[in-house]
This record gives C-alpha cells, structure tokens and sequence, in this order.
C-alpha cells in the first residue's frame, strides 16, 4: 500500500513540475515563477496529506496482522472481531473500510468498546496514543483471553504485542513485535510477520535465528549419525556371535545325538553282556555244583579204596579180579582229575573275562558322565543364545527409534534448507534495493539543495535566467535518475514479492517459465555479483508451463549456491549459463514441454561424487556447515512434485550441467 501512495505522489510531483517548467518557458517573470512554486508546493503538501492516510495504513497492518497470527480456536470461530477502545473517528473508518472483507474465509467484525469488558470478547484490541496511560491496566485485565493487543505509539512496550510507531504525523508508521507476549496468548505468529514493517535489523535477527535453528539441527544430526553407527557396529558383533553361537549349537546338537546313539548303542552291549554274564554265573554254578559231587564222589572212592585196600591187603591173593577193577578205577580218578583241572582254568579265565567286563563297564560309566556333562554345556550354550537373542531385539528396537528420529531430523533440515535459502533471498534484495534507494534519495537531496537557493534568490530577487535554467536542467536530470531508480526498486521488489510468495505458499500456477528463470536469477544477481560470477540466459522460446514456481525458484537457488560453494570453491570467478529449450525434446517414454540446461565451469566432479551426488547427507564439505541436502531436494523437487526429470554430466576440470525436463502441466 505505501509503495502505491509514493508512486502516485512522485507521479503528481512530477507532473506539477513538468507544468511549472513549461510556465517559466513561457514567462521569464520572477513574480510568476514565485506564484507557481508557492502553488506546487501547497498542492504537493495537499496531495502527501490526502495519500498518506494514517487510518487507511493502520487499517492495513490490522489485516495483514490477522492473516499471520494464527489463534488456537480459530477453525471453530465465525468471524474475526477487532475492538477499537474509545476512538469513535477510527472505529466509524475501520467498519466502513471493512464491511464486506473476507480474511481467511472469514469475515470482519468491529466492535467500538467503550469498556474493557467490552474487549474481553473481541480477537483484536486496538488501543489509541490517547488511552497510552490505561495500556498496562487493559493488558493485565485481557492476559490469558487470547486477544492479540495493539497499541499506537505505546512507551510501554512490555505489556503490549504489537506496537504501531510513527515518529511525526507524516512520517511513514512501522510497527515493533513483543514475540514473548504472542507466545504466552498461545498465539502463532508466522515468520514473514516482520517483512511487512518491521526494519532491516528485524530481518538480520530472523535469518540469524534460522542460521542457529540450522547449526542446532546439524549437530544433532551428527550426533544422530554418531549413536547410530556405534549401535549398527554393536549390531554387527552381536550378529556375528550370534552365527558363532549357532555354529556351535548345531555341531552340539550333532555330537550330542551322537554320543546319545553310543550311549543306546552301548546300553545294548551292556544288557547283552549282562545277561551272559547271569548265564555264564549259572553255568558255573551247576559246574561248582558237579565239581562238589565229583569232590564227594572222590573221597567216597577213597574210602573205598582204603578199604578194598584192606581188603586187598587181606585178600590179595584171594581176589585178583577185584585188584583189576582197582586199577581201573585209578585211570577213571585220572581222567576225573584232568578234567577238574580243566574246568578249574575254564573258571580262571571265566574270572579273568568279568574282571574285564568290569573295566568296561566302568569305562562306559565315564563316557556316560563325560555325556551328561556336554548335554549340560548345551544347554547353557542354548540359554546364552537366547539371551542375545533378546538383546539382538533390543537393539533393533533403538535402531528403528533412531531412523524416526533421524527422518524427522532430515525433515527439519529440508525446512532449515528452504528458510534459510528465503533469508538469504530477503538480504540480497535488500541489498540489491540500498543502491537505487540512495540514487533516488541524494537526487532528491540535491534537488532540494538547489531548490532553496533558487528560492532565497527569488528573495532577494537577484535570480537570473541563466541560473532559472541550470536550476531546471539539474531538476530533470534528478527526477530522471530517481525515475530510473525507483524503477528498479519497484522491479526487484514486485519480483521479490513473487517469488517470496511462491516459496512460502507453494501453490501451483500457470506462468511464462523464461521471464520466471530471469526474475528468480535477478533476485539472485546479489549472491553473483558478490563471487564475481557471470551469467547468461538464452532461451529459443518461452512457454506457460502450470507448475509450482516456489519450487522451481528453490530448484535455481538450489543448484546456484552449489555452484558457488563447490564448483567455484577457492576461485576468483566463474561463469554460469542457463538454456531453455521448447522445441524436438526426445524422450523415451514421455513427452515433454521444456528443457532447461544449468551449465557452470566449476572444477567438475568425478566419478564418486556424479554417483552420490542425489544422496540424502552426502556432501564433501563435513564438518564446514553443509547438511548434504542441498542436491536432494533439487531431485525430490524435480522427481515427486514437479513430475519431472533430471540429469547429470561432470568432467573434472571442465564443470558441471544439469538437465531438468518438464511436463507442460502437473
């Protein structure tokens, strides 16, 4: 709104003085030139009081206030309702100028509060310079009703939240934030909020909290990174034992059926030599048994013998049948003692073999136990196994907590990416704006400078002709220098506000995509002009494309500040060059509408790098205040809400280019 009013006001001045130009041509009268001077000067005075309204500008920064404070009911609220306390003048112009606006879907409501009560209902609370005194009274009575309170020329700005100020009543009004007051109403207040009035130190405050929310950001993101390699390490060797322990359980597991198939094996031996051992025991028994008998048997006979001995001995010559039958039963008693010995060392043997039977089975005893005790390391080995099993879950449960928090970390970044990107675009422009500005401004003061001599000469009336037309000369050439440079304001900042806008809200429009490309690089030409770098941009044609213009300029952005910080890294200059083309664009599976080709002479990348270079956090510049994003989004961009494609070409050395295609309509 000012930008209109001082437009129009340097276009009536100009236009006064064009006319009192052409009446000093006609008429060299120093009493007429005093007349005509003194009527541009009341009807410039006139048109100044008429244009630069302080209701009408007030009334402005109370809609742009409402459109970036954000309230926490406000999706359940009908209307937005602003009290005006005790200013009946400024009440009656807000409800004729806003009788019908809609701001958020919303219509106005005003309310002329004769009581703070009265206040406690509204969402706005506009306090006039009259009623200063009652400010810290009214703040304490609406603290807590979420009402965002605005003062006029308030000393005190502690209670208040947003805080007109005008120096004198023609001077231009501003306005100061209290951010701390916002908060604690639980109101929202959205960045751009200072852009509207606030100075240029509001603005270099806003982008150096961006800088620190980034630099916060990428430390922890390092230190994410950091935890997260530790515990993928820790992941490793737990895997790793993990295979060694089921290496081990299963050649257990193998040995163990093993020894449990001898054990059986073995078992069976035992029983069988068990039950021929009872056998053998029985065998001997009945051959003790007959042994006992033969034994009986024999000292039987050998009382026989005495006898028949004694008989023979009596009888000897009387029987030599009998003696014949003696004789015989010697060799019989023989034989039987023969075979007594044998069966003795049968039964020797027989001692010998269950002595042994004895050692094995103890041998096997042993085995057995030797058994029991792998069976029982097994099982321990199955416990341990498990238990880092367990933990093995543990960490995998960290690690998946750790990639969530690591991708809402990247979002963050991405966010950081674009605001900070929008500061730097805001800083350039109010660079760029500095010079034009200071041109129109000296213009004007010489102007000015000159004039008041021209005046006390008219006073003196030792004013000449000679002098009248230098006066004039020096007029038009200040007037056409201010024109030129105020020109040039209006262009970077009906750009800025374009592309600003275009980057904030990210809505998609229909646009001509090569005056977009000069006015995203124009709004660049800061960044530049401070590396020394040349630019130039041909296109065979322009065409409207309906796409997203926020997106595109943050893809330039983007690929420039690469460019500067690693194709022309440690050099004096460089040189940069954008083509568009409209016309036989081949593709394999798609038709598209444009090609644009980025093409810088930077030292060019090499192989590793042109493979990595789309990578999420991949950047060659670790630890100098890079997030490696940068190359991501542009892709992300192009890929997913472009719809687009984009490739890349590098030789070391030579520099880089990158091609981006793109559809005719999204």
């Amino acid at each position: 709104m000012l930008s209109r009013f001082n437009r129009a006001i340097l276009k009536k001045a100009e236009q006064a003085i064009e006319h009192l130009i052409n009446k000093v041509r006609r008429n060299g009268s120093r009493l007429k030139i005093l007349i005509i001077l003194t009527c541009v000067l009341m009807f410039s005075t006139n048109i100044i009081a008429q244009q630069l309204d302080g209701n009408r500008i007030k009334a402005a920064y109370l809609i742009n206030f409402i459109k970036h404070i954000s309230w926490p009911n406000e999706k359940n609220k009908k209307s937005y309702r602003i009290a005006i306390y005790k200013d009946h003048t400024f009440y009656q112009f807000l409800a004729r100028s806003l009788k019908q606006k809609i701001i958020k879907g919303k219509p106005i409501a005003v309310i002329n509060a004769q009581s703070i009560n009265e206040m406690k209902t509204a969402d706005v609370a506009y306090i006039p310079s009259k009623e200063n005194n009652k400010s810290h009274q009214i703040a304490n009575a609406l603290r807590g009703h979420e009402i965002l309170l605005i003062s006029n020329n308030s000393k005190a700005k502690h209670d208040v939240m947003i805080n007109l100020k005008q120096r004198t009543p023609k001077s231009i009004i501003s306005f100061e934030v209290n951010k701390s007051n916002i908060v604690y109403e639980k109101l929202k207040m959205s960045s751009e909020l200072l852009l509207l009035g606030g100075t240029e130190l509001d603005i270099a405050n806003l982008y150096r909290e961006t800088e620190l929310a980034m630099q916060k950001t990428r430390q922890q993101d390092i230190e994410l990174k950091s935890k997260l390699s530790q515990q993928q390490q820790q992941l490793q060797r737990s895997n790793k034992l993990l295979k060694k322990s089921k290496h081990q359980l299963v050649q257990s597991k193998l040995q163990l059926a093993k020894s449990i198939k001898e054990t059986q094996a073995q078992k069976l031996a035992l029983n069988k030599l068990q039950q021929d051992a009872l056998k053998k025991q029985k065998l001997l028994t009945e051959q003790e048994k007959k042994l006992t008998n033969i034994s009986t048997l024999f000292k039987l006979t050998e009382q026989r013998l005495k006898q028949q001995q004694q008989v023979l001995a009596e009888k000897e010559q009387k029987n030599k049948q009998i003696l014949q039958h003696v004789v015989d039963n010697k060799k019989i008693l023989v034989s039987q003692n023969k075979q007594l010995e044998e069966h003795q060392q049968q039964l020797a043997e027989q001692d010998k073999e269950l002595v042994n039977r004895n050692q094995t089975i103890n041998s096997q005893q042993t085995y057995l136990l030797i058994t029991t005790v792998l069976v029982v390391i097994a099982l321990l080995v199955s416990l341990l196994l498990v238990f880092f099993f367990i933990k093995n879950k543990k960490t995998n449960s960290e690690l998946n907590k750790t990639l969530a928090s690591l991708e809402n970390t990247q979002e963050q970044l991405i966010q950081s990416e674009k605001m900070a990107s929008l500061g730097s675009l805001v800083a350039g422009v109010a660079h760029e704006i500095n010079t034009p500005l200071s041109i129109a401004i000296t213009s004007n003061s010489l102007v000015i400078d000159d004039t008041n001599e021209v005046k006390q000469k008219i006073a003196e009336g030792s004013l000449s002709k000679t002098r009248m037309a230098k006066h004039i000369d020096k007029v038009e050439q200040s007037l056409t220098m201010s024109e030129k440079a105020l020109e040039r304001v209006r262009i970077l900042l009906s750009n800025f506000k374009q592309i600003a806008a275009d980057q904030v809200f990210d809505d998609q429009r229909t646009f001509k995509l090569g005056e977009y490309i000069e006015e995203v690089m124009m709004t660049l030409s800061v960044e530049m002009k401070k590396h020394h770098i040349e630019y130039q941009f041909s296109a065979e044609a322009d065409i409207e494309i309906t796409t997203l213009p926020g997106a595109f300029a943050q893809i330039l952005t983007n690929l420039l500040n690469n460019s500067i910080r690693h194709g022309f890294e440690n050099r004096q200059s460089g040189k940069i060059n954008i083509v568009l083309l409209v016309n036989d664009i081949n593709s394999d599976d798609q038709d598209w509408a444009a090609k644009i080709i980025y093409q810088d002479d930077g030292v060019g990348m090499n192989e590793h790098i042109l493979n990595n270079i789309f990578e999420p956090f991949f950047t060659t510049k670790r630890g100098k205040g890079s997030t490696g994003l940068g190359m991501n989004i542009v892709y992300n961009i192009v890929h997913q809400k472009m719809k687009g494609e984009i490739k890349v070409s590098s030789e070391e050395g030579v520099g880089s280019t990158f091609k981006i295609l793109l559809p005719k309509s999204i």
